[in-house]
């Protein structure tokens, strides 16, 4: 069994907003401790330290509610810990990304049909599926490239346009770190999952930095502001999520 969601549950402990700040104090970790975790929820501490050691798998929705309110997680955060808590049958199959002819066609007549509004669909690896000129032209660089190449996260960990491209980036670079982690919930061993960080980890301490938080967003819509034609432009993103074919399509729209 593996011990997802206690390194998840660990991860978040130690986040250093979670500190007390109290006038006086010299504590020398950062986050919680794990006494005042479990004193909190309302549990033993061995039994919190279980779950952290993977030695304990199955908290109940109660336990996984006390824990959220400590830990202070996010909706998201709370549903990611729900999913790490049920282990993926052994008979099922592997998730793959959508790979059929029809498929592609569909989603190329959909990104088509919003022009000229920038649009594209991203895979669990955030690998650009299908997309739209405009949508394509977002990303300084990726109409060159080939199509198994166009990864909006790599682009924005590795590639120094990026930071020049959006004003916002590291909001959105960690945005898309912390989607990444919650696309492949139920797969987080999966061996392209496993390579894809393994290579990103190595080129980038921050990229690492941020998985290793294990911080988990499933991206929806904001507003930021994008480089267009060497100006600035404030620019609101629209995420539609396609969960039965591991996919998302991010829709650009003028900001109100």
């Amino acid at each position: 069994m593996s011990h997802e969601l206690g390194d998840f549950l660990r991860a978040r402990r130690t986040d250093p907003a979670l500190s007390p700040t109290a006038a006086g104090s010299r504590r020398r970790i950062t986050g919680l401790r794990r006494e005042e975790v479990a004193s909190a929820a309302g549990i033993s501490v061995d039994y919190y330290t279980r779950l952290e050691q993977g030695r304990e798998h199955h908290p109940s929705d109660a336990v996984l509610d006390a824990l959220a309110g400590v830990l202070h997680l996010t909706p998201d955060a709370r549903a990611h810990a729900a999913r790490l808590r049920e282990p993926r049958p052994t008979n099922s199959p592997p998730s793959t990304n959508a790979s059929t002819d029809a498929l592609a066609v569909r989603l190329t007549a959909l990104v088509a049909a919003v022009r000229p509004n920038p649009a594209y669909v991203l895979d669990r690896l955030s690998t650009m599926v299908a997309a739209n000129p405009e949508g394509l032209d977002l990303y300084d660089g990726f109409r060159e490239r080939a199509p198994s190449e166009r990864n909006t996260l790599r682009y924005l960990v590795l590639d120094p346009r990026a930071r020049d491209v959006f004003a916002e980036w590291e909001e959105l670079a960690r945005g898309a770190v912390a989607q990444l982690r919650a696309a492949n919930a139920d797969d987080l061993r999966s061996p392209a999952l496993v390579d894809f960080v393994t290579e990103l980890s190595a080129a980038s301490e921050q990229f690492a930095l941020w998985w290793n938080e294990h911080i988990v967003e499933r991206r929806r819509a904001s507003t930021t502001h994008v480089r267009t034609g060497g100006q600035l432009q404030p620019r609101r993103y629209e995420v539609l999520h396609l969960p039965e074919d591991g996919l998302r399509m991010t829709l650009w729209l003028p900001a109100d």
